[in-house]
């Protein structure tokens, strides 16, 4: 089994399409958009909320934002925001049981640190090192110049179209054909809407 697994991997890729979008993004949309189960990310967003990384937004043009610049959200603070106290390794201190020492174990026995213990502890200090120089802003600059633009372009469409449905749905009126704008494009990006109160 991995240290961390489906949450982290979900909670990440949703933040990723966060950083992509200038308004809020439900987690409905979030977990149609990547085949996810939407009951399971929104148990994440509230915890990704309840550590200041994401804050949302009522409303019909509700959802979740980042609550901080991406520069300034690690990978190593989503993870122990999803998964908290979360090590690599517990020792066990079997070290005392060797059926040699009988029932008090030698002083050079259990003197110090477990080796055993010390260099996991090593390794761990090493990958939080690691998560925590990594912001998102890092993952997402990365993404960008690996995926095609033809993608990026039908990502932006399809969080339009679906922001726009649920839009017209609740005001009773006929989805909007003339989305398709290429992103970058004048008009492209919404105007920025009133500021609604946070959740």
């Amino acid at each position: 089994t991995s240290l961390y697994g489906a949450s982290a991997e979900y909670a990440l890729h949703s933040l990723l399409i966060m950083l992509a979008r200038t308004d809020p993004v439900s987690v409905r949309d979030l977990a149609r958009f990547q085949k996810l189960p939407e009951r399971f990310l929104a148990k994440l967003f509230t915890r990704l909320k309840r550590a200041a990384l994401v804050k949302g937004i009522e409303g019909v043009r509700g959802g979740f934002t980042l609550a901080r610049p991406p520069e300034q959200i690690s990978v190593m603070a989503v993870l122990e925001a999803i998964d908290p106290k979360r090590s690599l390794f517990e020792c066990g201190e079997i070290r005392r049981a060797c059926d040699l020492f009988g029932p008090q174990p030698p002083a050079w026995c259990v003197t110090g640190p477990c080796r055993i213990h010390f260099v996991m502890q090593e390794a761990e200090r090493a990958l939080r090192s690691v998560l925590t120089s990594k912001s998102l802003a890092d993952l997402g600059y990365e993404f960008e110049h690996k995926a095609p633009h033809q993608f990026l372009q039908d990502a932006e469409i399809w969080f339009q179209k679906s922001r726009s449905g649920r839009t017209n749905k609740k005001a009773g009126k006929v989805p909007n054909e003339g989305l398709r704008q290429q992103p970058g494009s004048p008009g492209s990006r919404r105007q920025r809407q009133p500021r609604k109160k946070e959740i």
